[in-house]
C-alpha cells in the first residue's frame, strides 16, 4: 500500500511531535510525516496539510500552496492524566490559562469548562492579544507545555502538557486519506476509560469539597470566638455564629459581601494591605470591648485573603474569673513568690538568683533543707517563675499520706478498682499537674514500691491508673523536696539510687536560719507587719533572738511572734513573754557533736579552741569583741584573713554570734557547751 504524507504545521516543535506519535500509533507506517520545523519541504508530494491553528497563523506557508492539497486544522483534547492536578486547586480560584495565540487559549478554556471545571475561574491569556487580562489577582497559572509563555512574578503554574488531536479529527484524517481505522478502537477505548475516570474523580472531590465545608461550617460554629474569613478580593466568605452573636448581624446579611460594606468597625483594611499578622488588639464595637486578632493567609507564596478572629473581652473576663474560681477551689494555685522570700542578706540573695535560674529550665529540680526552712515557697515561686506559670500547681507531702494511698492519689484509679473506689474512678495527681508543676515534698518519706513508680513515671512521661489498662501521657514539671539526707538513705537501701539521680538534676539548697541570721529581724519585722501590730523587744531577748539555734527555721519563728504577740501585756517583750523552750537554752549532746563535726570539717581544733577561749572571757560583758581585738589577744600564728575564714565556720556552726554596727562577737549558749567539750 502507498503510504500517505501529512506535512503537519505547528508553532512549537514539541507539538508536532505529540501530533506525529498519535498519528504513528493509530495508522502505523501507512503515513508518514513532514513539518514546517525541518525544511526543506517538496510539496508536491504531500497528500494532507495537519495545522494545530488557524489558517492566518500559518499564511506565510499556506499561501504557497495549490488547492489540490486537503487542508485539515486539529481539533485537540487533553492528557487526562494530568487534569487530575486542577482537582486540587480550590473552587472561584482565578486561573490564567496561557497558550501561544489568543484563538487556541479561548478554546482551550471552553474545553476545560465542558470536561467539568466550571468550578474555577478560567482566564485565556496569549501574548499576541491586543487587550491581555490584569495579573495581579491571578493565584494559579495553567499552561500546555508553554511554561516560556508564562509572565514573569506567577509562582504555581500547572503544566497540562502538549494537547494531543482528539477523535474527531483522527476519523477527519482516515476519511480523507482512505486510511483503515483498525487500531483506533483502542485509542477510543483508552479515551473513554479515562474520561469516565476523571469524571468520576472530579465528581468525588466536588462531593467531597461539598462535606469538607458542611464540616468546617460545623467546626466554626461550635468555635467560642467570633470568626470571618475575608478572600483576596475582601468578600466575606466565612462569617461563623459567634461572630453574628457578638456583632448582631446575620450570616446572611455578610456572606458575599465586601467586608468594609459589612463590618468597617474592625479595622480589617489594616491586615489586607499590610499582609502581616496583627495580633490581640483590643477595640471597641458598638459599646463592647473586642479582643481581635488579623492573619493574613499566604499559600504558596500567593496571598489569599486574611481570617479575623475576635472576642467579647468581658466574656473573656468571666472565663479567666471561673478558670481561677476553680483552680482555687481545687487548691492547684500559688500563694507564694520569689518577693515572698523575705531577708537581705548575701546567702539568701545568692540562693534565690540560682533558683530564678533552675526555674527558666525543664529539668527536675531537688531541694533540700532542714523542716522549716521554706522549701515549698521556693517551689511556688520557681513554679511562677517558670514558663508553666499558667498551668496548674499540685503539692503532695509523703509524710502525711499513707502506703496504701499513695499510689491511688498520684497516680488515679478506675472505678471499681478496690473496695470503697469512688464510683467513676478518679484523677491522679499527676494527672492533674498536667502542663504545670507537681511538688513531691518529703520525698524521703515515699515508699520503696512508689519510689519505683514515680521513677517510671519520669522516665516515661506517661501514668496508668490503678485497675485501669489504658497509658495516659503527662507533661509535668517535677519539683521533689527533702529534709533527710537521701545519700545516707541510700547507703541504707530505704532510698533508690536511680531516681535520687533523676530527681537531682538541678539541685537546690535551702540555707537554716541560722545560716542568715541577718535576716532575722526582717523576717520578725514581716510576721509583725502581717498582723498590724507593733513591738520591740528589751537588748536580753535580742540577745537571745540572736543566739538561739533556730531548729525549726522560719516556721518556729513565725510561732516565736505569735506567742509573744499574745503573752505581751504590751508593745515591748521581756524574757517574761519568751517561749519556756527558748528560755531553757538546752543545748542537746546531738547539736554540740553535730557543731564539732562541722568544726572538724573546715580545719583544725585548736585553732578554732583558741579563738573561743578568747571570747569565753567576754560572756559576762554586754558587748561582744572585735575581730580587731581578737585578733591581738589570740596566742597563735594567724593572719586576719584566716582568722575571717574561721569566725565565718564557727559562726556557721552557731558557736558565735556576730553584731553589726561594731557590736562586735559574742559566744553562744552552743559554743560554751563546744568549748568545753574540744
Amino acid at each position: 500500500m502507498e503510504q500517505k504524507i501529512i506535512l503537519i504545521l505547528t508553532k512549537e516543535v514539541a507539538v508536532y511531535e505529540v501530533f506525529r506519535n498519535t498519528l504513528h500509533e493509530n495508522f502505523g507506517n501507512s503515513v508518514q510525516f513532514r513539518s514546517n520545523h525541518y525544511p526543506p519541504v517538496n510539496m508536491n508530494e504531500v497528500d494532507l496539510i495537519l495545522s494545530s491553528g488557524p489558517r492566518k497563523a500559518f499564511r506565510d506557508i499556506i499561501e504557497q500552496l495549490n488547492d489540490r492539497i486537503p487542508y485539515i486544522q486539529a481539533n485537540r483534547s487533553i492528557d487526562f492524566y494530568k487534569l487530575e492536578k486542577l482537582l486540587e486547586v480550590k473552587s472561584n480560584t482565578n486561573c490564567l490559562l496561557v497558550s501561544n495565540d489568543t484563538e487556541t487559549a479561548l478554546e482551550s478554556v471552553t474545553l476545560l469548562q465542558r470536561l467539568g471545571f466550571e468550578h474555577l475561574k478560567l482566564i485565556a491569556f496569549a501574548p499576541d492579544m491586543e487587550e491581555p487580562p490584569q495579573l495581579d489577582e491571578i493565584s494559579v497559572v495553567i499552561t500546555h507545555g508553554l511554561q516560556h509563555l508564562v509572565p514573569k512574578g506567577m509562582n504555581r503554574i500547572i503544566d497540562l502538557g502538549d494537547r494531543s488531536l482528539d477523535l474527531s479529527t483522527i476519523f477527519e484524517i482516515s476519511t480523507v486519506l482512505k486510511l483503515s481505522l483498525d487500531k483506533t478502537h483502542l485509542f477510543t477505548m483508552d479515551y473513554f476509560r479515562n474520561f469516565v475516570r476523571i469524571g468520576r474523580r472530579l465528581s468525588a472531590s466536588i462531593q467531597s469539597e461539598r462535606l469538607l465545608n458542611k464540616q468546617l461550617e460545623i467546626v466554626l460554629d461550635a468555635a467560642h470566638e467570633g470568626i470571618i474569613w475575608v478572600d483576596y478580593n475582601g468578600i466575606v466568605t466565612v462569617f461563623n455564629k459567634e461572630a453574628t452573636s457578638i456583632l448582631g448581624i446575620s450570616n446572611e446579611d455578610a456572606i458575599g459581601k465586601y467586608y468594609s460594606d459589612v463590618v468597617r468597625d474592625l479595622d480589617i483594611e489594616e491586615v489586607m494591605l499590610k499582609k502581616i499578622e496583627i495580633p490581640r488588639q483590643i477595640i471597641h464595637v458598638h459599646g463592647l470591648q473586642i479582643l481581635i486578632t488579623k492573619t493574613p493567609i499566604v499559600l504558596d507564596n500567593v496571598f489569599s485573603g486574611a481570617v479575623i478572629t475576635f472576642q467579647d473581652v468581658s466574656h473573656v473576663q468571666r472565663m479567666e474569673q471561673e478558670i481561677r474560681k476553680k483552680k482555687t477551689e481545687s487548691g492547684l494555685t500559688i500563694k507564694y513568690t520569689f518577693d515572698s522570700i523575705i531577708g537581705i542578706s548575701e546567702e539568701i540573695e545568692k540562693l534565690k538568683k540560682t533558683a530564678k535560674k533552675l526555674a527558666k529550665s525543664d529539668y527536675t529540680i531537688l531541694i533540700s533543707g532542714e523542716s522549716g526552712t521554706g522549701k515549698e515557697i521556693f517551689a511556688q515561686a520557681i513554679h511562677e517563675h517558670s514558663s508553666r506559670r499558667k498551668g496548674p500547681f499540685v503539692a503532695v507531702n509523703f509524710a502525711g499520706i499513707t502506703q496504701s494511698l499513695a499510689e491511688s492519689e498520684l497516680f488515679g484509679y478506675e472505678e471499681g478498682a478496690f473496695t470503697g473506689a469512688r464510683s467513676g474512678g478518679s484523677t491522679g495527681l499527676f494527672e492533674l499537674a498536667q502542663n504545670g508543676t507537681i511538688f513531691l515534698d518529703e520525698i524521703g518519706d515515699a515508699p520503696l514500691n512508689i519510689q519505683a513508680a514515680i521513677l517510671r513515671v519520669l522516665q516515661e512521661k506517661q501514668v496508668k491508673r490503678v485497675g485501669g489498662n489504658k497509658v495516659i501521657p503527662v507533661d509535668v514539671r517535677v519539683i521533689a523536696a527533702t529534709n533527710k539526707d537521701l545519700a545516707q538513705m541510700i547507703e541504707k537501701g530505704t532510698f533508690r539510687e536511680d531516681l535520687f539521680y533523676r530527681l537531682n538534676q538541678l539541685p537546690l539548697e535551702i540555707l537554716p536560719l541560722r545560716e542568715r541570721k541577718e535576716d532575722i529581724p526582717y523576717i520578725i519585722n514581716y510576721f509583725l507587719n502581717q498582723r498590724k501590730i507593733k513591738m520591740s523587744f528589751t537588748p536580753e531577748v535580742e540577745a537571745l533572738i540572736s543566739t538561739y539555734h533556730w531548729p525549726g527555721n522560719v516556721r518556729e519563728l513565725e510561732g516565736f511572734i505569735n506567742y509573744v504577740t499574745v503573752t505581751a501585756d504590751s508593745s515591748k517583750a521581756d524574757m517574761e513573754q519568751i517561749p519556756p523552750k527558748m528560755k531553757k537554752s538546752n543545748i542537746s549532746q546531738h547539736r554540740i557533736e553535730l557543731a564539732k563535726k562541722y568544726l572538724d570539717n573546715h580545719g583544725g581544733r585548736s585553732v578554732f579552741k583558741k579563738i573561743l577561749e578568747v571570747l569565753v572571757t567576754y560572756t559576762d560583758k554586754n558587748t561582744g569583741i572585735g575581730r580587731g581585738s581578737l585578733h591581738r589577744l589570740l596566742d597563735i600564728e594567724i593572719t586576719e584573713s584566716q582568722l575571717r575564714t574561721r569566725m565565718e565556720t564557727l559562726r556557721r556552726a552557731d558557736c558565735i554570734a556576730v553584731g553589726t554596727k561594731k557590736q562586735g562577737t559574742k559566744l553562744t549558749s552552743l559554743g560554751q557547751e563546744v568549748y568545753a567539750q574540744l
